[in-house]
This record gives structure tokens, C-alpha cells and sequence, in this order.
């Protein structure tokens, strides 16, 4: 080496003898993010790893990002695996990092984190995108495994509820790695067939068992689905992505197939007790129509002219008794009265006391009180009790 070096054989040499030094290959470093970036295009990601006294900066370039199953964020504490090197063009040294762990939590939990975190603020998760279910579904789709313990209970659940469902099962793998696909085209196929509901699910298991239902593409699927769907991951402590994307989440599978469908019994007395209330309630309509029935004919027979007249007829003929009777009364009382009238008429009558042997002098048609009243050669008329004769004053 000669005695002057230029910058970049500086930078050249040693990173040279960095890159030489075994020592600083596959390096396990403990620090904390800052200043994190994930390039868009490029897709690396760029951040500075520090402690409480020191900090270098670090790069985890595209094909290693990509493998990563979290997303790095300033503030995370990790575990770095890296090659200790020199930029040469900035003589500085960093990190070249091809893994990564967070420090303190599973890479697969804190992906899982992530996940939920990222699906709820795209509001795949919302309350309100989530379907209600059919309270009387016709066809009830099952997507799980064919083997599955969980899948006899569902369908002896059903078969016993609800027995009047149509229930089809949509096979799929539920562990493995390629169960998520597996899983979302049983979903898919299922959700054109004209279900009026399906359950997604499987048993209980490890949390690595039940990864497949902790995906993104499992969840988008759920959600997308135009059926509504009720997911059954596991016991009623598992609580996965699948569950939170779905319409109703139900604690194991046997719980998902008694919410999937009412009880039938249940139904019976049900319509049992709909059947006695209409019946009820036509009984007591007919009866108010009947009574209504009746006071319109009354009503209609109160305006009949013939009924009218017949009622006058009736009318007509009582106050004819009633006159019948008075005047017969009336008639005896007058009768009575006119003969005390006539007895007392006949004592007075002039007639009474000619009979008697008196007599009435008329002269000119009038009657002669005094003999002073009348002239020798006047002509009267005596009237006798009788007779009446005629005589001249002598």
C-alpha cells in the first residue's frame, strides 16, 4: 500500500478487511428502531438500530423485508442477525441486516398485532358491515375439514335442531400451509351456491394450528362474502382475525350450529301459540263482525218504510183503542149528565105545568102575562097541555 491513499481507497480498504473479519458476519444485535422507512419503490427498508449510548445506522434490503412477518416501526426493540460493513461512497460502517425478531414478543404474534391493527383501520372489522343472520335458514353451507371431529358435531347439532335444513358441507384444508387458499375457495365456491348461511371453522388446536384463520386473505374472504357467515375457530379462548372479519363469531363449533339455526321444538310452541292467538283473534273478530252484522240490520230494518208503517200501523191502532175507550167513557158521561140535565130541564118546562091543568094565553104569537094586556074581541090561541085552541075575549 502506497504511503498516500486516496478517500476511496480509505473507504475500499476497509471495508475490505470489515468484510474479512468473520467476527462481524451473521452478528446478533439487541437495539431499538428509529428513523424507520420502508422505500416504496425499492421495497428496502432503512432505519437506525440504538441503544441508551450509541446508534448505527442499518439496512435489510428488499429480499430479506419481504420475508419478514411483521412490519418494523420506530420504537420497536429487536433482535437483528447482521453483517457488520462500510458504505464506501460515505465512509461510514452500518448494518446489513438479513433477519430480524422483535425483542420481547413472537414475530408471529406481533405480525398477528399487526394484522388486526391494519384490517380495523381499513374497517374490515366494522360493526357495521356485519350481515344478521336468517332467522330460518333453508340451506346452511359448512366450510372445514372433511375429517374434522368438529364438523360430526356440527351436522349431529343440525340434524337434531333443525332438521328441516338443508345442510351441504364445502370441503377445505384448515392447517397447513396451504390451507388460507384452500379455505377462501371453499368460501368463494360456497358463497355462489345459494346458501342462505354458512359456518367457517374448525377445532381446537395450538396457535400455529390455527394460523390459517389468522390471515389476511382468510379474512378479506370472510369479509367479502355476500352470505352470512358465522365463524368457529377452536375453543372459546381462541379468538382469531376470522373471527373478528365475520359476521358472528361463535366460541366452538358446536356453539356456531345451535346459533346457525333456532331449536325446532322451540319453533313448535311457538307456532303453537301463534295458531291459538289468530284463532283467538279471528274468533273475536267474527264475533265484533257478527255483533256489528246485527246492529246494521237493525238499523236497516228501523229505516224499511214497511217496517215504518207497521210501526205506524201499531201506533195507529192502540191510540184507535185508546180513542175507542175514552169516547165510550166520555159517551157514559155525557149520558149520565144529560139526563140529570133532562130531569132537571123537565121540573122547569112549561109543559110540566100545563099537564097540571094551567094553560098559555098567545096573542099575535106572543105570550099574554096580564089580563090587562088584552081587549074584549081579541082573538088568542090557548095552549092547553094537549092542544092549542083558539078563543075571542067576550
Amino acid at each position: 500500500m502506497s504511503a498516500v491513499m486516496t478517500v476511496s481507497q480509505l473507504n475500499r480498504y476497509v471495508a475490505f478487511k470489515l468484510k474479512e473479519d468473520k467476527n462481524l458476519h451473521g452478528k446478533l444485535i439487541r437495539g431499538e428502531i428509529s428513523n424507520f422507512t420502508n422505500h416504496a419503490k425499492s421495497g428496502h427498508f432503512y432505519f437506525t438500530l440504538k441503544d441508551s449510548e450509541s446508534a448505527v445506522k442499518a439496512v435489510m434490503f428488499r429480499d430479506m423485508a419481504s420475508r419478514l412477518p411483521f412490519m418494523p416501526k420506530s420504537g420497536m426493540k429487536v433482535i437483528v442477525s447482521a453483517d457488520v460493513r462500510v458504505y464506501e461512497r460515505d465512509g461510514v460502517y452500518q448494518l446489513y441486516v438479513t433477519d430480524m425478531q422483535p425483542d420481547g414478543a413472537g414475530a408471529l404474534y406481533l405480525a398477528l398485532e399487526q394484522l388486526k391493527e391494519r384490517l380495523a383501520l381499513e374497517g374490515v372489522f366494522d360493526e357495521s358491515r356485519k350481515k344478521p343472520l336468517p332467522p330460518l335458514p333453508k340451506k346452511i353451507g359448512i366450510v372445514t375439514s372433511t375429517d374434522a371431529a368438529a364438523l360430526q358435531d356440527m351436522l349431529n347439532i343440525l340434524a337434531r335442531r333443525y332438521p328441516i335444513a338443508e345442510v351441504t358441507v364445502f370441503p377445505a384444508a384448515v392447517q397447513g400451509e396451504a390451507a388460507p387458499e384452500s379455505i377462501c375457495k371453499a368460501l368463494g365456491y360456497a358463497d355462489k351456491r345459494g346458501m342462505d348461511l354458512l359456518i367457517c371453522g374448525r377445532g381446537g388446536g395450538s396457535f400455529e394450528d390455527l394460523s390459517a384463520f389468522n390471515t389476511e386473505a382468510v379474512a378479506r374472504c370472510i369479509q367479502g362474502c355476500g352470505t352470512p357467515v358465522i365463524s368457529a375457530v377452536g375453543h372459546e379462548t381462541d379468538f382469531t382475525v376470522a373471527d373478528m372479519a365475520a359476521d358472528l363469531r361463535a366460541p366452538t363449533p358446536s356453539a356456531a350450529a345451535e346459533l346457525a339455526a333456532p331449536d325446532i321444538t322451540f319453533l313448535y310452541g311457538r307456532l303453537n301459540a301463534v295458531e291459538k292467538a289468530l284463532r283467538d283473534s279471528f274468533l273475536n273478530r267474527l264475533e265484533e263482525k257478527y255483533r256489528r252484522l246485527e246492529n246494521t240490520e237493525r238499523r236497516i230494518k228501523a229505516l224499511d218504510p214497511r217496517e215504518r208503517a207497521l210501526r205506524l200501523k201499531e201506533k195507529f191502532d192502540q191510540a184507535g183503542k185508546r180513542l175507542r175507550s175514552a169516547y165510550t167513557v166520555k159517551l157514559k158521561e155525557c149520558g149520565g149528565l144529560l139526563a140529570e140535565r133532562a130531569a132537571a130541564l123537565d121540573g122547569l118546562s112549561p109543559l110540566k105545568t100545563l099537564s097540571r091543568g094551567y094553560s098559555l094565553v098567545y096573542k099575535d104569537g106572543r105570550l099574554v102575562g096580564s089580563a090587562a094586556g088584552l081587549s074584549a074581541g081579541d082573538r088568542v090561541d090557548i095552549r092547553l097541555s094537549d092542544g092549542v085552541v083558539s078563543a075571542v075575549i067576550d
